[in-house]
């Protein structure tokens, strides 16, 4: 995958997806599988907004099952079975405990119905039919737990994922069957008559200028930034506007403290439902459900943030006796949630819907990670019509995902995740990798590990001046960037 923006100025498109992240990366494999003449440009880095701030996990929505959200339940376990069989490599099973304690506000009973309900909902494609275990085999299994008042808990399957690296292979397929992507060019306008948009104007923030892109349909997959895309087109164009009330959410990264499962728990502060999981050497706590106003691009834990989720840690772990100064690092994202009347932010739907504003503009806005196959689907099918003509089969369920890990050469650089520098070299040279962030945070999974601080990052800088030594002042730049963000995400500083 390399940046040509000669390609991108000088050709004509069937469409121009807006937005680099799963949901853009989603639609451009798919419409590229079905034939279409593909271009996508991302104002950022590949995956840098929600795409690579989420839990990680390709789940079917226990939690959801709570807001009757009983069809969203069945297609995202049916889009997690599907997901599996297309990128084992990716997607991967992990077992979770459920615990129960007297005084939760769900007790055991109900979680086991709902969980029967589940299971049902998944057709039983869930990796595992779920379990009750005794309290004295929960805490055999994880010993940690707070004893006292514990009913038993349920043990249970979903799956586990790297985000970013997971948007990163969507694209790079898409690429590989003809999609001309490039990052860090973002859309500032559209020259539009009659409500038709002829091209999208671009701004190449790596310093190539401004320059058109020219397609037949435009896909906004802009995800927090649907709204800004949406209204780059005239108010008096006819259609739909995306609406959204995005929410925060914040994750922490901790010493393991758990076995090999994950936890998905009741908080004790408020009830609501969190998650506590194994990620490589290291365990990740999450997640806030807070609203936010604001730059999606600003967002980041704050203290009461992190001093909410450690307390929930330590209530349910004793005597693991973490505190703030234990904590690796943190990272927060944005939710682009339907708008709603809903108040409270966890009961907001997770459900998306595709707009269509003047004669050929898309916008998703809503949905969930795990579902980005099926919405890609949708949408391209939509943008057919704009196109004029039957949609070609879909063919993203039943194609693989292929494994673009380049074989393991070269110096490590790390174990956990194990990195080597021919990742970096491949992040550079063929994932149009530019700055220390984009390796480190969504090309290796790095930042979010004990090897995420300055002494990892600037090897890694090295590395990238040996692979694209004309970027040298650039890469340096970006080493000093991120060794500043690094601080900003540790608590205290």
């Amino acid at each position: 995958m390399q940046r040509n923006l000669s390609a991108l100025a000088d050709g004509v498109f069937d469409l121009l997806i807006i937005g680099g992240g799963i949901f853009g990366g989603g639609i451009a494999r798919d419409a590229a599988l079905r034939g279409l003449r593909v271009a996508l440009v991302e104002q950022h880095d590949f995956a840098s907004g929600t795409s690579s701030r989420s839990s990680k996990l390709i789940h079917g929505g226990f939690r959801y099952l709570e807001q009757r959200a009983f069809a969203l339940v069945a297609e995202s376990t049916r889009e997690r079975r599907i997901l599996q069989d297309i990128a084992p490599h990716r997607v991967r099973p992990l077992p979770f405990l459920l615990p129960v304690y007297r005084g939760d506000p769900r007790p055991l009973w109900l979680m086991r119905l709902g969980m029967t309900l589940y299971d049902v909902l998944a057709l039983y494609r869930n990796p595992a039919a779920h379990r009750k275990f005794s309290p004295a085999r929960t805490l055999a299994t994880e010993p940690g737990l707070d004893p006292n008042n514990l009913r038993g808990a349920i043990h249970f399957y979903d799956c586990q994922e790297d985000d970013a690296r997971f948007c990163i292979d969507n694209l790079l397929h898409a690429a590989a069957l003809g999609a001309v992507c490039a990052n860090y060019c973002e859309v500032t306008g559209f020259s539009a008559l009659d409500g038709k948009i002829n091209s999208a104007t671009v701004t190449d923030h790596l310093g190539a200028g401004t320059f058109d892109i020219r397609a037949r349909a435009f896909i906004n997959a802009a995800g927090p930034w649907v709204e800004r895309v949406a209204g780059l087109l005239p108010p008096a164009e006819p259609g739909d506007l995306p609406r959204l009330s995005p929410t925060k959410g914040v994750h922490i990264l901790l010493p393991r403290i758990t076995q090999s499962h994950g936890i998905f728990f009741q908080g004790r502060h408020d009830g609501r439902m969190l998650f506590i999981l194994p990620w490589n050497d290291c365990t990740m706590v999450g997640t806030t459900d807070t609203d936010f106003k604001g730059d999606p691009a600003d967002v980041r834990a704050d203290t009461l943030d992190v001093e909410y989720l450690l307390a929930e840690v330590r209530s349910l772990f004793p005597n693991c006796g973490l505190t703030a100064s234990d904590v690796i690092t943190t990272f927060a994202g944005i939710r682009p949630l339907l708008r709603s009347d809903t108040s409270a932010p966890s009961a907001r739907s997770r459900e998306h819907s595709i707009l269509r504003r003047g004669e050929n503009l898309l916008s998703i806005a809503g949905g969930k990670y795990t579902t980005y196959r099926l919405i890609a689907e949708q949408v391209v099918d939509a943008a057919y019509g704009i196109l004029g003509s039957r949609p070609a089969p879909c063919r993203t369920a039943k194609t693989s995902l292929p494994d673009f890990r380049p074989a393991t050469a070269g110096e490590r650089i790390a174990e956990n995740p194990e990195v080597f520098a021919s990742d970096v070299t491949q992040a550079v040279g063929e994932e149009m990798a530019s700055s220390v962030e984009d390796v480190m945070r969504r090309r290796t999974g790095l930042a979010l590990s004990r090897s995420g601080g300055p002494a990892v990052a600037e090897h890694v800088a090295r590395i990238m001046t040996t692979a694209a030594p004309q970027d040298a002042g650039r890469i340096g730049a970006s080493l000093r960037a991120y060794c500043e963000e690094w601080d900003r995400n540790r608590p205290g500083n």
